[in-house]
């Protein structure tokens, strides 16, 4: 079964959020359907971490936040040697994260 990370979709407004919210940003309704997070995007900004914990293998963490063509603003892993804002990025759902045996998915960006 391939990994997915959802936004949500309120049912009211149609308003796309990420990370999920209790309310909808745009008209407080409280139901949402879920929509994959998938396609390309344009890297707003970026940072670099050196300071991981000790269950990271990784020298450094890169990560990004992304302005998706879907319409939403998402913080994902970037597997970019040389990061460029404005550059293209394509979204993809990958093990961003073992924690003691458990992989966690998350999103991970990659050049378009």
């Amino acid at each position: 079964m391939e990994a997915i990370v959802n936004a949500a979709k309120c049912k009211q407004c149609g308003a796309l959020s990420y990370p999920t919210h209790f309310y909808c940003p745009q008209c407080n309704a409280t139901e949402f359907e879920p929509v994959p997070i998938a396609g390309e995007g344009t890297l707003l900004t970026y940072t670099r971490s050196y300071a991981l914990p000790l269950d990271y293998d990784d020298l450094y963490l890169t990560l990004g936040i992304v302005q998706l063509d879907q319409g939403i603003r998402a913080t994902g892993r970037l597997k970019i040697e040389n990061p460029e804002t404005g550059m293209r990025v394509r979204a993809t759902v990958g093990v961003v994260r073992d924690i003691g045996g458990k992989k966690i998915n998350g999103l991970i960006f990659v050049p378009a």
